[in-house]
């Protein structure tokens, strides 16, 4: 659909499918979102059985999609039966923590995904570079590892320009130095929370490599051969998978795929000899 907000809301012609679409969203039967905004969650490949972190998760529509994902038949077999409860139909062992620095992004979180009726949904206020460990059970000393995580971090944001031309009055080149640290903060602590064989999806809507690629660089270096970035032969660093808004009619975005192949060193802080 190649209608802009303002045509939906002003063409007399189209205001049927307005009206069906904003009672569509708010029952839940669809959910608004820009299209490459759902490349992220399907790279992460989520099935029933998994035990799915959003970081950084307002306003929710892709933990709305991570969550259909839970719920949804992907084929996978399950590695243990799926509870029935009376009358009811069959529910997901997996659930998807959703989680954001904001309180009142917190807010907005939740209104956005009680659309979905979901008993797999936890909501939790944190800054998502310190998002606490919890035991895996009430018996358990073993912290809880997640099989999915998505760190779509909070960048300058130019990949947005075109529908946000505010953003090219205040861009200089700059603006991601400030957000490199933090951003690198959240994808070490996600890395941590990662099950051995999980899978971590690190995006961002700017193209600044400073937030893009150094960040992914410095995360190799420093979890060594414990995290790996799968097909890197194939698909050098420098490119990773970057979606340019002339290509598909899109916003700009910035993803790479992590895979955590081993128990990651317990210090995760360069040497001195190996910093920059």
């Amino acid at each position: 659909m190649y209608f802009s907000r303002n045509q939906l809301r002003k063409v007399p012609i189209l205001e049927a499918l307005h009206e069906f679409m904003k009672k569509a969203n708010d029952n839940g039967s669809i959910s608004r979102q820009e299209a490459v905004s759902m490349v992220p969650p399907l790279f992460l490949d989520v099935h029933p059985h998994h035990k799915v972190l959003d970081m950084c998760a307002a306003p929710g529509s892709k933990t709305f999609q991570l969550l259909e994902a839970v719920h949804g038949s992907t084929g996978a077999p399950a590695p243990a039966p799926l509870p029935v409860l009376a009358d009811q139909p069959l529910l997901p062992t997996g659930f998807v923590v959703a989680n954001d620095a904001d309180y009142q992004r917190c807010q907005l979180l939740t209104h956005q995904l009680k659309r979905m009726c979901s008993p797999c949904l936890l909501v939790a206020n944190h800054s998502a570079e310190f998002f606490p460990f919890v035991k895996s059970g009430p018996n358990q000393q073993q912290p809880l590892r997640f099989d999915r995580i998505l760190c779509d971090v909070p960048c300058s944001g130019d990949g947005t320009m075109r529908k946000a031309p505010d953003i090219w009055r205040r861009w200089s080149v700059t603006s991601g130095n400030g957000l490199h640290i933090m951003q690198l903060r959240i994808a070490m602590h996600g890395c941590r929370m990662l099950q051995v064989g999980g899978l971590l999806v690190y995006s961002t809507c700017t193209f600044n490599p400073i937030e893009d690629e150094a960040v992914v660089s410095e995360l190799l270096l420093r979890c060594g051969p414990a995290l790996e970035l799968p097909a890197k032969a194939s698909l050098p660093l420098q490119r990773c998978m970057r979606f340019l808004p002339h290509h598909q009619d899109t916003g700009g975005f910035f993803v790479a795929v992590l895979r955590l192949v081993a128990e990651l060193p317990s210090n995760l802080e360069l040497p001195a000899s190996q910093r920059p």
